[in-house]
């Protein structure tokens, strides 16, 4: 098991021994004869020796006998009180050792490691004033045993505790019912933009971990299925990221025929109502190394993901790989905004392509594994901010995950109404942590003839740009596409098949922080005779015929389209509203279809193909009485010749 995240644990430093902490740096720990002891009676070193071979062994009722026998001979034997108040502290009884602590003290105020063991008992009980003044008084001894370091971050976390705990943030966990929990542990969610399907892992028998797929039908989860062959298999496989359109998953399994070495990323493609044999990403982007938890962003491209590789800042880093050119690129680090000395783990990115989310036990929280997240301004990643009080608490939070809208979170976290172990739980993200709200398109290629589903390739472009932003092709066998839109830009869509006429849409966005979803069903024309396609990219200012630059992107589908069948003639056709002089309104529209025409012409396709002309407001094709139906009338578009 290799991805589970450590149940019931407490989020403190781990609670190593504090007596041999002191003494590993002044004695050799397994000798009999002590050269250092904080007694002079022999009988008491007898004792504690004995003591501390019953520690090695695990015996914690022997080793407290011999401690006792020490302590009674002596009682001012340090060393013995420490390795008592360890065993207390081991076995959770942190009131009788923070008591033997305060004896230590009491013989010699000038003992560190005394200060060291209350602070953490003291942490570990939530007294975070008292941490800090146990802290500040460790480091009055500097570079004493070398444990200033793992001070100064108890004491930075508890500084950040204090002020969390006393400045909670909103936070309402809903547990998402038997539907989706279970007795087993379920972990690490991904969720499609349209927030109709939700894929998980969950812990079977506390060893193998699969993947489990839930639908939302009328807000329900329905029941959640095993994701089954081929990504299943008898071997452990875990933390799941789907992508935005749901066709595609990336995740991690290790040890496999044909792996890198520890743990790889893996891809499958829904194939219909299947999901592909899947692929090691391979090198550069799988090594030798560990590589995990993929999050991959809204556009398909990118995938961030955790790994212990070579050049980090800490034991484990935050790295991203761009899909460019058919191929992955070397993966980048994300640099010390990001990472820090510790654990960097399970990044999420949301829909927006500017916050990301993820756990680090090496930045400042509650202790051990806190979530955080960071927003991209002017392209830099911002200092991470803790996710606050009590999403963060003392027990170790480990993944997170964001809906297309910013506000519905969902988390993995054991609680009372937890159904066994670790669940999945839905809770509105507050304001301030929420990413920039996204929306989606969605809908379903048909032949426009017989209405049967098609598997068309959809593209997304900016018509700012001219860049393509997402391309995705619909399913198969349900001809379904799901693709995210965010806001602040105009976009075309264009869909198009083999043996078709292409289809094109525009989402004007650019003026809009965010889009609400929307449906667009799209029949593709065959190409016959008389068939037409009207062209909702081409674009002209008010009473003229020049082409603006947005246009282009249009265009150059128009061209592609005649290169790729090439005994296809057509006539522009440019049409208008019933507004104005029916004679200005006939020069126009002929004008528009004749610089399309120019343009086609330009770009070396024959004029033998071509023909155009101008048709003013005697071909509507939505009622004149309205501005919306009017908008639909200023036209141009491409119809089939004989």
């Amino acid at each position: 098991m290799v991805y589970a995240p450590k149940i019931i644990i407490m989020k403190t430093i781990k609670y190593t021994s504090i007596l041999f902490a002191f003494l590993i740096f002044n004695l050799p720990l397994f000798s009999q004869d002590l050269p250092f002891s904080s007694t002079k009676n022999k009988k008491a070193e007898y004792y504690f020796g004995e003591a501390l071979k019953a520690f090695q062994e695990g015996d914690g009722l022997r080793t407290l006998n011999f401690v006792d026998k020490a302590i009674s001979t002596d009682p001012n034997f340090i060393d013995a009180y420490m390795l008592q108040a360890e065993v207390k502290s081991n076995n959770e009884k942190y009131g009788e050792a923070m008591a033997i602590y305060n004896k230590v003290i009491s013989i010699n105020p000038d003992f560190p490691m005394s200060y060291y063991g209350s602070a953490k008992i003291n942490y570990i009980q939530k007294q975070y004033n008292e941490t800090l003044v146990d802290c500040d008084k460790f480091l009055q001894f500097p570079d004493h045993f070398r444990k200033q370091d793992e001070v100064l971050k108890m004491k930075s976390n508890a500084a950040f505790a204090l002020y969390a705990v006393k400045n909670p943030v909103p936070f309402e966990p809903h547990n998402l019912g038997p539907n989706i929990n279970s007795f087993e542990n379920e972990y690490f969610p991904g969720i499609t933009a349209d927030d109709q399907t939700f894929i998980f892992t969950r812990l079977e028998g506390g060893r193998n971990e699969e993947f489990f797929i839930s639908q939302k039908q009328k807000s329900v989860w329905l029941p959640a299925m095993n994701l089954g062959s081929p990504i299943n298999t008898e071997k452990n496989e875990g933390t799941v990221s789907l992508s935005s359109d749901g066709q595609y998953i990336f995740y991690t399994a290790c040890n496999r025929m044909g792996g890198m070495g520890s743990c790889d990323l893996y891809i499958s493609k829904l194939d219909g109502a299947t999901w592909s044999e899947p692929k090691n990403l391979g090198s550069p982007v799988n090594t030798g190394n560990w590589e995990s938890q993929p999050t991959v962003s809204f556009d398909g491209k990118t995938v961030y993901f955790s790994s212990n590789r070579a050049g980090g800042y800490g034991k484990s880093d935050i790295w991203y790989t761009t899909f460019k050119n058919g191929k992955w690129s070397p993966p980048v680090n994300m640099g010390p905004e990001i990472n820090s000395a510790g654990d960097d783990q399970s990044p999420f990115i949301a829909k927006d392509d500017q916050t990301l989310y993820y756990n680090s036990d090496g930045h400042p929280g509650m202790g051990g594994i806190d979530l955080f997240f960071s927003k991209r301004v002017d392209g830099r990643w911002q200092k991470p901010v803790n996710l606050g009080y009590p999403i963060n608490t003392d027990l170790d939070e480990t993944c997170l995950v964001i809906a297309s809208n910013g506000v519905d979170a969902y988390i993995s976290r054991q609680a009372e109404d937890s159904y066994g172990g670790l669940d999945l739980y839905h809770f509105e993200l507050y304001k301030e942590a929420q990413p920039n709200k996204t929306g989606y398109v969605k809908g379903i290629v048909y032949d426009a003839v017989t209405n049967s589903k098609l598997v068309a390739k959809i593209e997304l472009i900016d018509l700012a740009t001219g860049k393509s932003i997402v391309e995705s092709f619909s399913n198969k066998l349900t001809g379904e596409f799901l693709l995210s839109l965010q806001g602040n830009k105009d976009y075309a869509l264009n869909a198009s098949r083999t043996g078709y006429m292409f289809y094109s849409e525009n989402f004007a966005l650019k003026n809009q922080s965010s889009t609400e979803p929307l449906i667009l069903n799209i029949p593709l024309q065959p190409i016959t005779a008389g068939a037409k396609v009207v062209l909702k990219n081409i674009f002209f200012d008010t009473d003229k015929f020049n082409l603006k630059s947005e246009s282009m992107v249009e265009l150059e589908k128009l061209i592609q389209f005649m290169n790729a069948n090439p005994t296809v003639k057509i006539e522009i056709g440019g049409h208008t509203d019933n507004t104005g002089d029916v004679k200005k309104n006939q020069q126009l529209s002929s004008n528009r279809a004749k610089s399309v025409f120019d343009y086609l012409v330009s770009k070396q396709i024959p004029a033998s193909r071509l023909a155009f002309k101008g048709y003013a407001e005697t071909q509507p094709i939505a009622d004149n009485k309205t501005p919306e139906g009017k908008q639909k009338n200023r036209r141009t578009e491409f119809k089939i010749l004989p």
